[in-house]
């Protein structure tokens, strides 16, 4: 049987991390970057996800959203936290 593929959309959000926290920013009427794809799986959803931020190449959150019909099998656990490109303090 073959797998259902379904429309997401990935949006991703300037995103910085601060006092040991990922903390995404947003203004209203900013222009973000956004791409529209088809995927079948949640780990299918995370690997083009991954590519498009990647490529990006600045720090973001990536929310995906699910355009039309049912969630694949376990998205919001692995869609919840998305996080690309982000600088870590380092640690002495």
């Amino acid at each position: 049987m073959a797998k259902k593929l379904r429309d997401f959309t990935i949006t991703l959000y300037p995103a910085e991390f601060e006092r040991g926290y990922f903390v995404t920013k947003f203004d209203f009427g900013q222009d973000l970057p956004k791409k529209h794809f088809q995927a079948a799986t949640a780990a299918e959803i995370v690997v083009e996800t991954e590519a498009f931020a990647t490529a990006h190449g600045k720090p973001c959150h990536a929310g995906v959203r699910l355009v039309q019909g049912r969630k694949p099998a376990g998205f919001d656990a692995q869609t919840a936290s998305l996080y690309y490109n982000m600088e870590m303090p380092k640690t002495s």
